[in-house]
């Protein structure tokens, strides 16, 4: 396994101030996620599955604790070099889509190349991207015009067009029926294998959980439960 895609957290805290005092969102010792492995990560709502990945992510900052990518400790980067990291090297795909609404689907894909600062062909691969995920003939809508699974779709390609080396979703499918749920699946675990890169999902869809070769379990933000997969795909 790829060490540069590997994910380490140790002494994770994240506590959110409240009126009636300080309220303990995530209290994880220690996780450790193999380069290019799938993890799933569940739990009841609100037992700290996305504060988790949030932090895994650098888009939270945790109030102890230290998180490692490869050989880079993101909790003690600056905001802006978090940033940048997240640009280069973290595929983020979100319960909602999230999509930038006055932009096309081609935009909104290609802006995350852009955004990279993975301009080599970039064109032609976002090109390339949506017509392997059956979005070619939608690349000129913008994403009031589409459904709720072509959204979805999209929102899977701009997190991957980058080649990141990590990819981190948060109930990707939570808003979709059967067979989109489905078809997000089979896109995401595509990515994986096609880039070797480290899959995350936060998900309470036990299909999803099922298909990763490891599942983590939170409750009440601690880690309870620690599992490999006897027959992931």
């Amino acid at each position: 396994m790829s060490e540069d895609r590997q994910i380490w957290a140790q002494g994770l805290v994240v506590d959110h101030p409240t009126p009636s005092g300080s309220l303990r969102a995530l209290d994880c010792s220690e996780l450790l996620v193999a380069g290019g492995s799938r993890l799933a990560i569940v739990g009841p709502s609100g037992c700290g599955k996305s504060t988790l990945l949030s932090v895994l992510a650098g888009l939270a900052a945790p109030t102890a604790g230290r998180v490692r990518i490869g050989p880079t400790e993101i909790t003690a980067l600056s905001e802006p070099a978090r940033v940048a990291l997240r640009r280069t090297t973290i595929g983020v795909v979100y319960q909602t889509d999230n999509l930038l609404p006055f932009l096309t689907v081609y935009e909104n894909v290609r802006l995350q190349s852009a955004l990279s600062g993975d301009h080599q062909d970039a064109d032609r691969r976002t090109r390339d991207l949506l017509d392997q995920l059956g979005l070619a003939p939608l690349a000129d809508r913008l994403p009031d015009e589409l459904s709720g699974g072509q959204r979805q779709r999209v929102a899977v390609a701009r997190a991957i067009v980058h080649r990141p080396l990590l990819i981190l979703a948060d109930e990707p499918t939570g808003a979709l029926d059967g067979n989109n749920a489905q078809v997000v699946l089979d896109l995401l675990i595509e990515a994986h294998e096609s880039l070797g890169a480290t899959l995350v999902v936060v998900t309470h869809d036990p299909i999803i959980a099922e298909s990763m070769q490891r599942t983590v379990t939170l409750r009440a933000g601690l880690l309870i439960d620690d599992r490999e997969a006897a027959d992931a795909r």
